[in-house]
């Protein structure tokens, strides 16, 4: 079945982008030949995460990946535990985003989700509904990279939960060697911006935060939170 795939990466809580970005590509939510695929990372950082939220609930055909932030930010939810990473990788701006003032106990480093258990539910439900990777005819998507090579090599649903989520969090700027990730398919890949990407590519210009075209692999990141951009990549290929 032959879709128009439109494809983004790392949102990171900026709706208003995101959204324009999908317009100006002509993404259509009513057309049922167009598809929405997102490679994870939809919220922290930027200020309109709830609005994220709702952007997705509305778009009717779409496949999300997980991100290494949802699963950051699905474990905070679990334990109501806060940990250093959180605030550096902007887990504590989505909470105030969908919560407002939250309490945090400052000597256990706990948040109390008392009375905001259905915002809890509801985002949880949104973030375990994620899968840790999709494949087209000609196209395999993932968040940071693949799993080791001797793990996916003949079946990536037979990959670990636990081999997926350490993937989510490697750069394809040190995983990338300039050959093919796969050998028949090619790669699509968010998680590192892709203004990193001179280091392959001589001509590219410094801090070019466009979608880069490797051999096998194409990186879309923008690096929305420092560029203000949002990169959609729209192919055309057959469901599998």
């Amino acid at each position: 079945m032959l879709k128009k795939i439109f494809v983004v990466s790392d949102p990171h809580g900026h709706c208003t982008l995101l959204e324009n970005a999908l317009n100006k590509a002509g993404f259509d939510n009513e057309n049922k030949d167009h598809l929405l695929v997102c490679c994870g990372d939809y919220f922290d950082r930027g200020n309109e995460n709830a609005q994220v939220l709702k952007f997705f609930e509305r778009v009717k055909n779409k496949v999300l990946l997980r991100g290494n932030h949802e699963d950051l930010l699905l474990k905070l939810l679990q334990t109501g535990k806060v940990l250093p990473h959180n605030y550096i990788n902007g887990t504590m701006i989505t909470l105030e985003n969908f919560f407002g003032k939250y309490f945090l106990d400052p000597v256990t480093d706990t948040i109390d989700f008392s009375g905001k258990t259905s915002t809890v539910n509801r985002i949880c439900s949104f973030l375990e509904d994620t899968v840790n990777y999709f494949e087209t005819e000609n196209y395999v998507f993932v968040h940071g990279w693949l799993p080791p090579k001797e793990n996916c090599e003949n079946d990536l649903k037979s990959v670990s939960d636990e081999l997926w989520e350490k993937a989510r969090w490697i750069k394809w700027t040190d995983a990338y060697s300039g050959q093919k990730p796969l050998r028949n398919k090619t790669l699509v890949c968010g998680h590192m911006p892709t203004f990193f990407a001179k280091k392959f590519d001589a001509n590219r210009k410094e801090n070019d935060a466009d979608i880069f075209y490797g051999n096998g692999l194409i990186a879309i990141d923008a690096g929305t939170a420092d560029t203000k951009t949002v990169n959609v990549l729209v192919i055309e290929d057959n469901l599998i």
